[in-house]
């Protein structure tokens, strides 16, 4: 991806449809860049902010990942703002990979509640060996199963940082609704019992 240095301000970049950013490292000056938003997004679809990937600023090329991004909070596929942390072969990456949770949708069908504890595990790898998510399949999970941080299998190269025994999700059973009934209020004071009035005989 190709990255320009930014010379105008924010307000002017973003009306230009290009996002806003830094780009810096151990090797290099800090520098302020853009950069089109539409080629970032689709950049950070199958990256993530776990893998790296090439951006070209000038002649030079950069090994970055990218390290944190700003999103509008009503329009999450506009991007306000990112950071590229530029990297070498052997740097050591610290990051936390999100969860892809499959047969969710299969487990709540049958009745159970699925429990996202932590929806993501904290790893360390070598530059250009990370990965932009990993699968966890509980499609067979019952009530009182769960998977933990060891249970989540990992390629070859990549370390886990996180407590083996972290819990990442639970599984319970569905309560079934209860049924609220209105309480019968049951009076204890005696009934009022109005006497009937003696009539008046009038004298002849």
């Amino acid at each position: 991806m190709k990255v320009e240095k930014r010379t105008e301000s924010l307000q002017v970049v973003r009306k230009m449809k290009k996002v806003p950013g830094v780009l810096f490292g151990r090797s290099i000056d800090s520098v302020s860049i853009q950069m089109d938003e539409h080629e970032l997004l689709e950049i950070f679809k199958k990256n993530g902010l776990t893998q790296t990937f090439t951006v070209t600023l000038g002649k030079t090329d950069h090994s970055v990942y990218i390290k944190h991004i700003q999103k509008d909070i009503i329009n999450r596929s506009h991007i306000l703002n990112v950071e590229l942390l530029q990297v070498e072969k052997g740097d050591m990456i610290s990051a936390k990979v999100p969860l892809h949770i499959i047969g969710r949708d299969i487990v709540e069908r049958a009745g159970f509640i699925v429990q996202i504890v932590s929806g993501d595990i904290e790893v360390e790898y070598e530059a250009g060996s990370g990965v932009a998510r990993v699968d966890v399949d509980i499609t067979n999970l019952k009530a009182k199963d769960a998977v933990r941080v060891r249970d989540v299998k990992f390629p070859a190269g990549i370390r886990i940082i996180d407590d083996p025994d972290q819990m990442l999700i639970h599984v319970t059973e569905q309560r079934a609704a209860e049924v609220v009934e209105e309480p019968v209020v049951i009076s204890t004071e005696e009934p009022v019992v109005e006497e009937p009035k003696a009539k008046v005989k009038e004298e002849k």
